[in-house]
């Protein structure tokens, strides 16, 4: 979530408090020099009655573009945009947008991104055909799909999705490119089909590092060129294309998952009558039915209409009961703290604990509207010196039940841990189906470069594990080449060592129906977090001279975050505050701790790399648990 500077909260909170004819003064007085052009706008609409609902309409944007405001582009990256526009639409063009983005950082001085207050940069022209246009795209779509006017106000009549630099021919190059839209739904076409028709043309992968190349969020136009950056930008652009055609359109989004380390998440949400459609920027997935079990503390809509509700993200609407079970909570204060703040907090790695949303207090029990369920919450009230509990930490099942978990201090357990953040989430099950995926492969050497001699020397059975598989092969054929080949199933390896005896081969790499990814060659690296791979792939090597195999090593594609030999790990357990259990190296694949206090809520850290951790519990087999992923 963004940070939002003092006079930000100032001006907001005057804003609030005003009554409404008033608003509109308060705009004007903030847009300074700008105000003349502003007011040209409104005079045009007020003129004529036949422009009357134009005018509430302009009424509604300027009061609000009071709060709103949006990056300007740093200097010096246009020609490397304009440059990867002219790449074609494949797997090697991401690598390319890397190097030309990373050589245009180096290049060019790195300015501070810039936020500019709307009501000081929009001009009368371009607020005039921006509100034209939106009339234009909103009554061409038929009355029984048509928007209402309030929908119009915050889904399809704003210039900009967020914080997105201003572009004065977005909406009409939009609206143009995407025609067909209108064409498609008026003759029966199911809305979430031809979401993912646009979302398929779009092309939109994600750059988790992009930011730290291009540090602010991307224009349209960008946009257009790379079809590369973080979700944010990629929502941005769809829901910007959907609101030039008439389309209510938005961005959902949840600022912390319950069960991740650190990270929130934004997709598209579009309506077209009595359809719904949430999607991810890539499309042909319902986020509807996904998200039903995940571990989702809130999910909020962005507006453009200021909600003083929401004191965390003034410009969003509450809608988590769209998407998952949620419980209005009751949370006693057992623990002495003030209750002037009451906050709903969730796990982060970085912050402890992160406030998701604001409660109420009253009678000596703390409040919370419409939390997600499957997660694990911390009731606390926020003051200067940050979030203070108020009681301990709990979790709020499926069945809105509430367990804490306040540690019993005669009771002890011995447990045995084999990592430090859980291995999937219900959103995302990839990493098991990888696992399970490579059963079934094969190792194979072959004198021929078409392996049409090829010699299965290892198949692949029986195995669930992140960690590295040392196998000892029983033949001690020469071969000119050795590879491992995935049999027609989707995988991905972190490590391939083949090895004759003590001595690890060297050879020339060879590969088929491997994806291109920003490593060479991931398999063969050092780095546990680089991967080759891909669907029916092969991957191995290429001797000078035929070689004796006497032993593999593999891994599959992972995360890390096993438990490994050598790093040192320390287990905390939370009693009003983050408490350590003592700190161990690891001598094995697994850590063993004795005298943990049963019912504790537990974190254990890997002092010697990584950061991605996350807390969990024992269970009746003194085993790890991950509330809020193991749904």
């Amino acid at each position: 979530m963004k940070k939002i500077n003092l006079v930000f909260l100032l001006v907001l909170a005057l804003f609030s408090c005003k009554q409404e004819p008033e608003k509109i003064d308060i705009a004007l007085n903030l847009a300074s020099g700008n105000s003349e052009e502003l007011k040209v706008v409104l005079d045009r609409y007020k003129r004529h009655r036949a422009d009357s609902l134009k005018y509430k309409a302009a009424v509604f944007l300027i009061e609000n573009m009071a709060y709103h405001y949006s990056y300007k582009p740093l200097p010096g990256f246009e020609p490397a945009f304009d440059s990867i526009a002219k790449c074609p639409l494949n797997d090697t063009r991401k690598k390319i947008f890397r190097s030309i983005l990373s050589t245009a950082s180096q290049s060019s001085p790195l300015a501070a991104p810039e936020l500019i207050p709307d009501v000081n940069n929009v001009s009368s022209q371009f607020l005039m055909h921006n509100i034209d246009l939106s009339f234009e795209a909103w009554s061409r779509i038929p009355g029984n799909k048509r928007a209402s006017f309030d929908d119009f106000c915050n889904y399809i009549l704003p210039y900009k999705s967020s914080d997105e630099p201003v572009e004065s021919s977005v909406r009409d190059s939009l609206r143009k490119k995407y025609s067909w839209v209108n064409r498609n739904l008026e003759a029966g076409a199911s809305l979430q089909s031809v979401v993912d028709s646009v979302a398929a043309e779009f092309h939109f992968e994600i750059v988790q590092e992009i930011r730290d190349f291009y540090p602010q969020t991307l224009s349209v136009s960008q946009m257009e060129k790379t079809r590369f950056g973080l979700c944010d930008d990629g929502v941005n652009y769809l829901v910007n294309a959907f609101r030039a055609v008439g389309i209510v359109s938005a961005k959902d989004m949840t600022p912390h998952w319950g069960n991740h380390p650190s990270l929130g998440h934004s997709w598209l949400y579009v309506k077209y009558g009595n359809e719904e459609y949430s999607t991810d920027v890539a499309g042909k997935i319902n986020l509807k039915s996904l998200y039903l079990t995940e571990s989702i503390p809130k999910i909020s809509r962005e507006t453009f209409a200021f909600n003083g509700k929401n004191r965390f993200s003034p410009f969003t609407k509450d809608v988590t009961s769209e998407y998952v079970p949620v419980a209005d909570i009751i949370i006693p204060s057992s623990l002495k703290n003030n209750h002037s703040g009451p906050v709903l907090c969730v796990f982060d790695v970085d912050e402890k604990w992160y406030p998701i949303s604001a409660g109420t207090f009253k009678d000596g029990n703390f409040k919370f509207h419409q939390a997600g369920v499957n997660v694990m919450y911390l009731a606390a009230n926020q003051d200067k010196n940050g979030n203070q509990p108020i009681n301990y930490p709990f979790f709020l099942d499926s069945k809105r039940r509430i367990h804490y978990y306040k540690p019993c201090k005669t009771v002890f357990k011995s447990i045995i841990l084999t990592r430090k953040c859980r291995l999937s989430s219900p959103r995302n099950r990839r990493i098991k189906e990888w696992i399970k995926n490579i059963n079934g492969a094969v190792i194979q050497g072959a004198n021929h470069s078409d392996f049409s001699d090829a010699a299965t020397l290892y198949t692949v059975s029986n195995f669930n594990s992140t960690q590295i598989k040392a196998v000892s092969l029983k033949s001690h054929k020469k071969f000119k080449y050795v590879r491992f080949y995935s049999n027609g199933k989707e995988t991905y390896l972190a490590k391939l060592s083949f090895y004759d005896r003590e001595k690890k081969l060297q050879g020339s790499v060879i590969k088929q129906n491997n994806r291109d990814f920003k490593w060479e060659n991931g398999a063969f690296d050092d780095d546990p977090l680089s991967f080759s791979g891909g669907k029916d792939f092969a991957l191995g090597l290429e001797f000078k001279a035929p070689q004796r195999v006497t032993a593999i090593d593999f891994q599959i594609r992972n995360d890390n975050n096993h438990i490994n030999v050598g790093d040192k790990y320390e287990l905390f357990y939370w009693d009003r505050e983050w408490k350590t259990l003592g700190r161990k190296v690891a001598s094995d694949t697994v850590l063993n701790y004795k005298n943990v206090p049963a019912n504790s809520l537990l974190w254990l850290r890997n002092k010697t790399s990584g950061n991605e951790e996350h807390i969990f519990v024992a269970d009746g087999n003194n085993r790890q648990r991950w509330p809020g992923s193991d749904n």
